[in-house]
């Protein structure tokens, strides 16, 4: 093999580090996604118990409210016993039809409280069970994530080993250089193609191209500096 196919070897495994090593960089921001997911569900479920607790106290300040009439009405029933004229009879039994009155309004909208009370029960009750079914399938994602991230750095690990092994072949020259260019590209060994180099795309002199055939000198651009061959 020459020195550019020794490389090439390389680059290959240094391609493939860079992958494994950004997903692994990845996957937690993956899983917080699955929390901040699960986290939603559960906001919405606080939200509709702390409506449906509301809606409850309502009901119960209604009905304290109508036990605080009626009372009134006993009251009134009892101060009504001892008048003595039928004009103070029929103006208490006017105020107690007015009480009376009130009572019907209260429990009118306690009536309608109650059905907003029943809607807000089965409204808690479906997202406790979405939120059962999210905590499910999030845990089950996020499983599969540690997982995978237990395989990558089993790949990885091979993956440098191999890089490794496939360094030894490359002249130390050769080495440092693709080195210091890999730091800092996506790529440090390029295919020239049509006379243009295969990284920054720019039209190389015939020279250049023509060293590039070779594969046993070092020959880079001179525009973005990567190594070239042909």
């Amino acid at each position: 093999m020459s020195v550019v196919d020794n490389l090439l070897a390389v680059q290959e495994r240094d391609t493939r580090i860079r992958q494994i090593r950004k997903e692994l960089k990845d996957i937690p921001e993956r899983q917080n996604a699955e929390t901040t997911r699960l986290k939603e569900h559960q906001e919405a479920l606080a939200q509709a118990e702390e409506h449906l607790k509301k809606l409850q106290s309502d009901v119960k300040q209604l009905e304290l409210e109508t036990a605080g009439y009626r009372e009134r009405i006993n009251k009134l029933r009892q101060q009504q016993m001892a008048l003595k004229t039928n004009k103070e009879f029929k103006t208490m039994e006017s105020e107690i039809d007015g009480v009376t009155s009130e009572i019907a309004s209260v429990e009118d909208r306690e009536l309608v409280l109650m059905e907003a009370v029943e809607a807000a029960k089965s409204d808690v009750t479906a997202r406790r069970h979405a939120l059962a079914e999210e905590q499910a399938a999030v845990d089950v994602d996020i499983k599969q994530l540690d997982e995978r991230a237990g395989g990558l750095r089993a790949e990885l690990q091979d993956e440098e080993a191999a890089r490794d092994l496939a360094a030894r072949d490359v002249q130390p020259d050769w080495l440092a250089r693709y080195d210091m260019v890999i730091g800092r590209r996506d790529l440090a060994l390029v295919a020239v193609e049509n006379g243009v180099c295969g990284g920054c795309h720019m039209k190389l002199p015939p020279s250049t191209v023509h060293d590039s055939r070779k594969r046993m000198n070092m020959v880079s651009c001179d525009y973005c500096g990567r190594l070239l061959y042909s």
